[in-house]
């Protein structure tokens, strides 16, 4: 499998964007006359070096020859068919679900539906994100209701962050290409779930309409959720986003991570039953998710889209309990509604 190597790029100030209307800049260059420019998918050639982590940076750069939209195309001796790494047609709004990486390495566009949803601070203009969403369709940010409900002295609700990756860098960048600049979207309003109730975090869901819709590029993409019956006892997901972990010592992490999760009986979540929360799902993992996850989409891959199956509600102090579960609101009870206010 392709494997992604890293430049470590600081930007500062505003984002300059490497692309005009999902083009790629400077989309002008020529092989030599025994080698044909072919997309990089097509040349078993680079993609093994790739594998092998044996091609110098400046050797790939001097390869690519061009774009397509924003997928490389590389100089080849001998292209041919290949399974794509890339899928194709990511400005198609009829696809959900669809990720840059067919592998399990979290990096630039791994998971390109996830949301930072922010709060201004009224004094001082500074937007925090403090929990998260996943992207529904143009128009639509999904996340629960204690997260767009969420009050703080001298903070609302004001905006959510799309196509982000590193919280340190913008853009994104590495050796195959340069992510869109994050793009900020304002809030219009906020539909809740009529009978959630703050108090037990019973139907803890809500949905952030945009004011404008949104752009979908590689690092910004709609999740897939159906009526299928998705998850079992034991199955296993993903948690993605930005949040503090029980291994982590006292910092959130810059960068996008996901936590693999297995789902439990729901009656492995009786600590929280006994202090009166609603219980839908419970998942446990290796690490548990602290701050800043509240929101977040669990998902599982399937076939070749990931599929939303359910949101952090609710998790353990992480100081108290390094490895013990945390509930999650089971979101295949919440199609119809979801598809009736998107």
């Amino acid at each position: 499998m392709l494997m992604f190597i890293f430049l470590i790029i600081i930007t500062t100030g505003n984002c300059v964007d490497f692309y005009v209307n999902n083009e790629r800049l400077g989309n002008i260059l020529s092989c030599p006359q025994n080698k044909i420019c072919t997309h990089i998918n097509y040349c078993p050639d680079i993609v093994s070096l790739l594998n092998e982590a044996i091609l110098p940076v400046h050797r790939f750069r001097q390869a690519v020859c061009g774009y397509v939209g924003i997928n490389p195309k590389v100089c080849c001796n001998s292209p041919r068919e290949m399974e794509n790494f890339y899928p194709t047609n990511f400005d198609s709004k009829s696809e959900c679900g669809k990720s840059l990486v067919k592998s399990n390495i979290v990096t630039i566009g791994s998971y390109p539906f996830i949301a930072r949803i922010g709060f201004i601070n009224l004094n001082n203009g500074i937007v925090n994100y403090t929990c998260t969403g996943t992207i529904i369709n143009e128009r639509t940010i999904l996340t629960t209701a204690s997260c767009a409900l969420e009050t703080h002295q001298d903070y609302i609700l004001h905006s959510v962050l799309l196509g982000e990756f590193d919280t340190n860098t913008n853009p994104d960048c590495n050796i195959i290409f340069c992510a869109h600049c994050t793009k900020s979207y304002n809030v219009s309003f906020v539909i809740k779930h009529p009978n959630y109730n703050p108090q037990t975090l019973a139907r803890n869901i809500a949905l952030i309409r945009l004011d404008e819709a949104v752009s979908f590029t590689l690092t910004i993409q709609p999740i897939c959720y159906s009526t299928r019956q998705l998850i079992t006892v034991g199955s296993l997901s993903l948690l993605v986003g930005w949040g503090k972990a029980s291994i982590d010592q006292d910092e959130i992490t810059n960068e996008q991570r996901a936590l693999p999760m297995e789902l439990l009986p729901i009656g492995h979540c009786t600590e929280f039953v006994d202090k009166g929360i609603n219980v839908e799902m419970c998942a446990i993992g290796q690490q548990v998710p602290c701050s800043n996850f509240n929101g977040s989409p669990l998902i599982r891959r399937d076939e070749n889209a990931y599929e939303l199956i359910g949101m952090l509600s609710h998790s353990s102090i992480c100081k108290h309990n390094k490895n013990s579960p945390s509930v999650y609101v089971n979101l295949q009870k919440y199609v119809t509604w979801i598809a009736d206010n998107s």
